[in-house]
C-alpha cells in the first residue's frame, strides 16, 4: 500500500493557543478517529495514525504556522480539509491543505 502525504497548516487562536504539543497530538488523533478516513497507522499493540509535526508554537502563542503531515491512502486534499474542519475544536482552524503526491 502506497502512503500519500498531506501537509496541513493550522492556526491556533483563543483558547486553543494554550494547547501544548502533546495536547494537539491527542486532539488531532481523536479528530482523525471521528473522520473515519483511510489513514496509514503505526504500531502493533497501540495503533495510532501516522503523523509528523513541524516546529511547535510556544504555549499561549497564537499563530498560523502549526504544520502537521498526515499519511493516508489516496484521498483528495479538499475532501480531507472538509472532513477535518468538521472535527476540529473551536480555535483550531485550517489555513491550507497541500497534497504532496498529486501530479
Amino acid at each position: 500500500m502506497r502512503a500519500y502525504l498531506l501537509k496541513v497548516v493550522l492556526s491556533k487562536e483563543g483558547f486553543s493557543s494554550y494547547l501544548s504539543q502533546l495536547d494537539l497530538v491527542r486532539v488531532l488523533e481523536r479528530a482523525l478517529r471521528r473522520m473515519d478516513l483511510p489513514l496509514v497507522f503505526k504500531g502493533k499493540f497501540r495503533v495510532r495514525p501516522k503523523l509528523r509535526f513541524g516546529k511547535a508554537l510556544k504555549l499561549g502563542e497564537e499563530g498560523e504556522i502549526e504544520v502537521v503531515f498526515f499519511f493516508s491512502t489516496k484521498i483528495k486534499s479538499s475532501f480531507f480539509k472538509k472532513k477535518l474542519k468538521e472535527n476540529l475544536p473551536q480555535g483550531l482552524k485550517i489555513v491550507k491543505v497541500y497534497s504532496l503526491n498529486e501530479e
